[in-house]
Parts: C-alpha cells; structure tokens; sequence
C-alpha cells in the first residue's frame, strides 16, 4: 500500500496542474494582499489625500489599545475622522447609535454602549423574516450576545483583511486540488499501475484504495501550504497585532452573537475550509471513480462549481439554508454564519449554522466515500 501511495504521490507532484498550483496560489496571496494595502487609499473631493501605507502606519500608531467607551470619546474631540484608526470607531458608532456621530452622545449614552447593542441585537431576532424563534432561541442567543461585556479597539486590520478575503481564495484551492486529483483514477502508463494491479492478489482493490488515501492526503497537503502561505503574504504589510481582539471591533461583525477573537475566527475559517475540502475530495473520488474518464470527470465537476456560482448569485435564502449552505462554496467562506443567526432544528434541538453545517457536510462526505468504496469493490 505504501509504494501505491508513493507512486501516485509522485505522479500528483510531476504533473503540469500542481506546478499551476503553486504558481497560482503565489499570485494570488501577492495580489491579495496588493488589493487590501491598495484598498486603504484615502481620498477626498480634492483628490488624493494619503497611501494606504500612510493609512495603514497612521493607524499603528495611533489606535492604541483602549476600551470602547474611550475611543468614542477620543473620536468626539476630532473634527474629522480620516485615517483608519478613527473611521474603525465612527463606523462602529453609526451602527450602535443608528446614524448618529460621537459628537451627537451624550456621556451617559456612551456608557451604554453595550445595553444598545443588546437591544439592537434583540430587535432584529424579534423583526427577523427568515426564523420564528422561540422565547428560549431569543434567550440563547441574547445569552450569547451578553457574553461581550468589554470591547477593547487597536490595530487588527490585517485581520480583518484575512478573514473577510479568505474564502475567496480557499475556493479557487479546491477548485484546483479537484483538478489536480482527478487524473488519480486514470491509467497512467509511466508509473506502471496497471501491471501492479495484476501481479498481487486483490491489486485493484489495494489501487483503487492507494488512490483514494493519496487524494485525501496530498488535498490535505496542499490546502494547508496554500493556506500557510496564504497568510503569511496577507498579513505581512500589516503585521500580526490585534489577534487577540474580539471581531465584534469589525463594522462587519459587531452584530455577531459569538464573542469570539480574530485569531479564533480564523481558525473557525480554517476548519471549515477544510471541511471542504474534504467534501471536494469525496466528491471528485466519486465522479472519477464513476465517470472513469477524466474530460468527463472535469465537465461533471464544472458543471457543479457552475451551479453553486449561479445559487450564491441567487441571494436566495431558502435555497441557502436548505442546500448551499452544506455546499463547499459557502462552508469555505460566508460570514453569514456569523451574522445571521441561522438555526436548524433536528429531533427537537436547536442547532447553530456554525455548528450544525460542518457537520452535515462531514456527513455527506463520508457517504460519498462509501458509495466510491462500494463501486470499487463491486468493479472487482
């Protein structure tokens, strides 16, 4: 089983795919990290005001570490918020305040900085068109949501960067590692499979099994050095500061429920970008393993990237929660997880999105599998 799994490894390494791969994963992660520096330019009705590594060095210097309450009050005695240390705190207002500018608060109203968000977060559970939550899904959630008791702002735009671009990328890694694998189940007569095949008792079993641990292994390999390198690229003009903040210091975030930091959400993307993948392997060993020609293979599977492209655009929440949502295309990265309070209920339990998602995938991943497993044996 080993010399399968070493002799299909290299025969994945010499192929002309991987090679794009690793190219294609450097330009990406450089071009966007270019975009998120570019992204940070500054400009006004007289034209352009500073870089975005003005922008950027404006705001490690000057944002600081300090709590909620006190950047607000920073941010009353500004005339103008400009550089992003102060528009990160004006944005965060506008939200909690419904419109209003720091200088409109009183000190008593910035000191509730958190009652208003509750109440806000408890208005759009109430309000929501999607769910009829329960009294006890509302507690949980406000539960939840009272868990941040303390908001602390600094630098951690690289964070945010990284997490809000993230999926993007993962998504074209699997499209290209279920390129790269799908030519595994094809006879390939330099590394002479067939004849192997023959010469041992139960050979095509033990090949198509070799295959089948070398898709999943060497998928497994190349997300986690795309994604390492992934990250390192995109934090490197803004450096690792801010990790340890909690998301809800994002415009994009604040009203999530999960108390969480950016270096756990990244995390969180992480997993579930694997997820993923993994559900991308079981797919593409599938498809291979049916189809057993690889140009057929590869329409199969444009085809189904194509229909996933088509539902996001869709916007449809009912196709989203019943279907896409299980699908790697959101799984690597909506942040609608975050931000929607979407539940599913199953055998009388309440289940999170976060939670609940991954799992099915996980699930639908193994039956794939299984159903490869079982057409192989049966091919015998």
């Amino acid at each position: 089983m080993r010399s399968i799994v070493k002799a299909e490894s290299k025969r994945i390494l010499k192929t002309k795919p991987f090679i794009f791969f690793l190219a294609a994963v450097f330009m990406l992660s450089v071009g966007s990290s270019y975009q998120a520096v570019k992204s940070y330019e500054l400009w006004d009705r007289d034209g352009f005001v500073a870089s975005g590594w003005e922008n950027l060095a404006h705001g490690k210097e000057n944002a600081g570490n300090r709590r909620i309450q006190e950047a607000v009050v920073m941010l009353k005695n500004i005339q103008e918020a400009v550089y992003v240390d102060e528009t990160n705190i004006e944005k965060l207002v506008v939200l909690n305040y419904s419109g209003r500018e720091a200088g409109d608060l009183s000190e008593g109203e910035i000191d509730s900085f958190f009652e208003d968000r509750l109440r806000k977060i408890r208005r759009k559970l109430d309000e929501s068109t999607n769910f009829d939550y329960t009294e006890s899904e509302k507690e949980r959630f406000m539960g939840k949501a009272g868990e941040l008791t303390g908001l602390r702002v600094g630098f951690a735009e690289g964070w945010k960067a990284l997490d809000r671009d993230m999926g993007s990328f993962i998504l074209l890694v699997l499209v290209m590692i279920s390129i790269i694998i799908m030519p595994l189940f094809a006879e390939d007569p330099q590394v002479k499979m067939k004849e192997l095949c023959r010469s041992t008792k139960n050979g095509k079993k033990r090949l198509g099994l070799g295959r089948a641990i070398t898709a999943f292994g060497m998928g497994s390999v190349f997300y986690f050095v795309a994604v390492t390198f992934y990250f390192l690229v995109k934090m490197a003009p803004f450096g690792f500061s801010g990790g340890g903040e909690y998301i809800q210091s994002s415009e994009d975030t604040f009203f999530s429920v999960f108390s969480i930091t950016y270096a756990k959400q990244f995390a969180w993307n992480c997993s579930r970008g694997y997820i993923a993948l993994i559900f991308v392997v079981s797919m593409t060993v599938l498809v291979s393993v049916l189809m057993e020609r690889i140009m057929a293979g590869i329409v199969v599977m444009s085809f189904y990237w194509i229909l996933l492209l088509l539902m996001e655009k869709m916007a449809s929440f009912e196709v989203d929660h019943v279907f896409a949502n299980f699908m790697p295309l959101r799984l690597s990265g909506s942040k609608d997880f975050y931000i929607q309070n979407e539940i599913y209920r199953f055998a009388g339990k309440t289940f999170d999105a976060m939670v609940w998602c991954p799992a099915v995938a996980v699930g639908l991943s193994a039956f794939m599998a299984g159903i490869a497993a079982w057409w192989l044996r049966r091919k015998q």
